[in-house]
């Protein structure tokens, strides 16, 4: 959890507030009862888990919104990636579970500490307890929670279809039926236009086009990381060898896993992968581009299914004849080690944003000048133009 709060840059996360948590969660928050901002829809879907949140943020002072945002988040992924590894341990030995809860404490692309973007994390854990063969209120309800804070949990729900169809077992029914009212809440008030949600700026309706999307931009950033592949596509040699490398690796570890017999592990890997290509197809589809925190869901679930692949390849015993195969998964959870600190503390449009600290002294200075006034717009990114800014009632400042 520190190291997740040390993952923002200046000006830190406990005194920045990420744009929609500002200008929606919290705005909302702080203005509508907490039964009416809980459901209500931002963007065409619903983000409960964030709104609970920020509904029992909103309690305290609002000087201290930024500070709980913050910790609340990286608490929460925290949380999360302590399940990822519990569920990883089912498939894997000690140390392989422990890289994938690592990697899913501190996930790729993920802008850290905003309450907005714990959906990314959610929608992962919800896919590790389904692959999970234990049935309880975790297993079950993660899933859940998953796809009532976010569209993209509808993903799980084929997810959880595919692995009825493959187990038959009741453990699988309850964990598809609670998906049912999370994805009841996403997809009727779309279909029914009571709300509505726009695609990308340029969505992309070829197939193809989507997979060479994928294949150039996610499968390589998810092993190497965006901070070594931020160039567009071909301006240089060294950027098309990194895209290369990156999706050799994988390659790499496949072979390795197929020449050791790890059907095992390779069924889990096929499924993580899966999903990732799922989630990759969907997202770069609807936006038509690439865009960092699109990446969460293809980056986790590939390098899990990376790890998994590793640890098959050298837990076999034909493992003992190729010391390649014997050393996969040192060699690959040092590439991950390395890639993860090169992308520790990401770039992001939240860098050098106002401070929240003195937004709210500044606004709590303007009402207590203008007695009349109710509410002060408070603009929380560096970009006023751009439009984000929280409105805070004069009640909460005086």
């Amino acid at each position: 959890m520190l190291v997740g709060l040390a993952r923002t840059r200046d000006p830190g996360a406990l005194d920045a507030i990420w744009a929609e948590d500002g200008q929606n969660f919290l705005t909302d928050a702080l203005n509508r009862p907490w039964y009416e901002a809980i459901f209500t829809p931002f963007n065409g879907y619903f983000h409960v888990v964030a709104r609970v949140c920020w509904a029992v943020i909103a309690l305290f002072p609002v000087g201290w919104a930024a500070a709980l945002n913050a910790v609340a988040d990286a608490g929460i992924t925290s949380l999360l990636a302590l399940a990822v590894y519990w569920a990883a341990r089912e498939r894997l030995e000690r140390f392989p579970a422990v890289v994938v809860g690592v990697v899913a404490a501190l996930p790729m692309g993920f802008v850290p500490n905003a309450l907005a973007q714990v959906q990314f994390p959610l929608v992962y854990a919800g896919l590790w307890m389904l692959l999970s063969r234990r049935v309880n209120p975790v297993t079950v309800g993660l899933p859940a929670l998953a796809v009532l804070n976010s569209m993209l949990g509808v993903l799980l729900v084929p997810a959880a279809i595919v692995g009825l169809i493959r187990y038959k077992s009741r453990g699988w029914i309850l964990k598809l039926l609670g998906l049912v009212p999370g994805a009841l809440l996403q997809l009727v008030p779309l279909a029914t236009g009571a709300t509505r949600r726009g695609l990308g700026e340029r969505p992309e309706h070829d197939p193809v086009a989507v997979a060479a999307m994928y294949l150039r931009w996610g499968v390589p950033r998810s092993f190497l990381g965006p901070a070594w592949l931020a160039e567009p596509y071909g301006d240089a040699w060294g950027h098309r060898a990194l895209v290369a490398a990156g999706l050799l690796i994988p390659l790499a570890l496949l072979a390795a896993a197929v020449w050791a017999r790890a059907w095992a592990e390779i069924r889990v890997a096929a499924a993580l992968a899966g999903f990732a290509a799922l989630a990759g197809a969907v997202q770069l589809s609807a936006h038509g581009f690439g865009e960092d925190r699109y990446l969460v869901l293809i980056s986790l679930p590939n390098l899990a299914a990376g790890v998994c692949l590793a640890a098959g390849a050298q837990r076999a015993p034909r493992a003992a004849g190729c010391a390649l195969v014997r050393t996969s998964l040192v060699v690959f959870t040092t590439l991950v080690a390395v890639v993860l600190a090169a992308n520790l503390r990401p770039a992001s449009p939240r860098d050098g944003g106002p401070r929240w600290g003195a937004t709210v002294a500044q606004a709590r200075a303007e009402c207590l000048v203008r007695p009349g006034l109710t509410r002060v717009t408070a603009h929380t990114a560096q970009w006023p133009v751009l439009g984000w800014e929280a409105v805070l009632p004069c009640s909460r400042l005086r």
